[in-house]
């Protein structure tokens, strides 16, 4: 598969040169490099950077007695005396992620360097009243698992289904989660989680996931289309989360449906057809109107590689379904790669052959690659991990009195 790649690196900060605050930007400036040379040793630092090793040791001793760089050992195999190699101190602070999925709550806790130290999932709650003290419940035992203090917790990052408002403070679109969308749940969030809590959409976050994580990684261009209960498109663009002028670029859930000649209830038409046609509800219903009566769009997925007739005629539908949708997509997008995802979108066996015939019969454009995701359902956190570790970075900073 040859995608259109280019080779990234994290952005750093330029390194001041001046009188004033020469010490804290080189000092920011050397820490976001050993984020990324770690463990390295001050020669390797100040040939990168472009500072004298004399200004990269005191930056160093200073950043290891604030607590955010630690001595990871020496280089060894070097004449002369061995050079000490530091790392950022991961223990520094924390990144609490959630993804509030209309089945299951995840929740994960990195520290500094991104990396997992506790993951935890729970059971969406009936009841959305029990809803965020479930959240809350699940963060604690995470911080008690690890001994980490609430006040350790630099950035809490929460993936969800939909939209948030921000000037009516509710989200939008989230219907999958029932009364998720209710007044004064993100007030409820804010007070239980801290009034700097992120909250973002869910597959922006995985498509997030998929590129540092995945799949995705090198990939400038991709879309990331997630099917499962509800339906969702994350969408990167020139290396960057595209979220369109008011968040909702991706919400693919209220596009009109592919043609076809079952007709669904008028009163299910403000949820969005394309969703309530190609989601797992809009699967099961298809599969019930053909005899086949299966629990779930997992039963008939599972059927159909079984080889069922009337299942694999719902997975050929869905795989239609989604072809409609991406027909309309990458004309204007034009991604190098689409990533399935979901419980779902994973079927590519079955999927995959039947869009790309679609699309390439229809399209006077090169078809993009297709790839199932290799984030799993862990694909919102990881996500969320990495939306959170720059603001944590921070944090971490600004605490100490940058």
């Amino acid at each position: 598969m040859t995608l259109h790649t280019r080779k990234r690196t994290r952005p750093t900060p330029p390194v001041t040169r001046g009188p004033a605050f020469v010490r804290q930007g080189n000092e920011w400036a050397i820490y976001q490099h050993l984020l990324d040379l770690a463990p390295a040793s001050s020669p390797q630092l100040a040939e990168t950077i472009g500072l004298s090793k004399v200004t990269i040791s005191a930056a160093l001793n200073n950043l290891e007695r604030l607590g955010l760089v630690e001595q990871s050992g020496v280089r060894a195999g070097n004449a002369g005396r061995a050079p000490r190699l530091y790392a950022p101190r991961a223990e520094a602070g924390f990144v609490v992620a959630i993804d509030v999925g209309a089945e299951w709550i995840r929740g994960a806790l990195a520290d500094l360097t991104g990396r997992v130290v506790a993951r935890l999932d729970k059971r969406t709650p009936a009841r959305v009243a029990r809803l965020v003290a479930q959240i809350v419940e699940l963060v604690a035992t995470m911080l008690d698992e690890r001994g980490v203090k609430r006040s350790d917790v630099l950035a809490t990052v929460l993936g969800s289904p939909g939209v948030l408002d921000p000037e009516k403070g509710r989200l939008l679109l989230a219907a999958n989660v029932p009364g998720w969308e209710r007044s004064g749940l993100i007030s409820s969030l804010r007070e239980a989680l801290g009034t700097d809590i992120v909250i973002e959409n869910d597959i922006n976050l995985a498509a997030l996931g998929e590129q540092k994580h995945g799949i995705g990684r090198g990939v400038d261009n991709f879309v990331l289309m997630s099917v499962g209960t509800g339906i969702g498109l994350g969408i990167v663009a020139d290396g960057k989360l595209h979220r369109g002028a008011h968040g909702f670029a991706g919400e693919i859930a209220v596009l009109p449906p592919a043609p076809s000649d079952d007709d669904t209830p008028p009163a299910t038409r403000h949820r969005g057809l394309f969703e309530v046609r190609a989601a797992a509800k809009g699967i099961v219903a298809h599969a019930h109107r053909l005899g086949l009566h299966a629990a779930s769009a997992e039963d008939v997925f599972a059927a159909a590689h079984a080889g069922d007739r009337r299942a694999l005629e719902c997975a050929a539908e869905e795989a239609h379904q989604l072809a409609w949708a991406l027909a309309s997509i990458v004309p204007i997008l034009d991604p190098a790669l689409v990533v399935l995802a979901g419980g779902i979108g994973r079927n590519g066996a079955l999927l995959v052959p039947i869009i790309r015939d679609y699309l390439a019969a229809r399209l006077l454009m090169p078809v993009p690659e297709f790839a199932i995701s290799t984030t799993g359902t862990d694909g919102v956190l990881l996500g969320a991990v990495e939306h959170g570790l720059d603001q944590a970075r921070l944090r971490a900073f600004e605490r100490l009195g940058y």
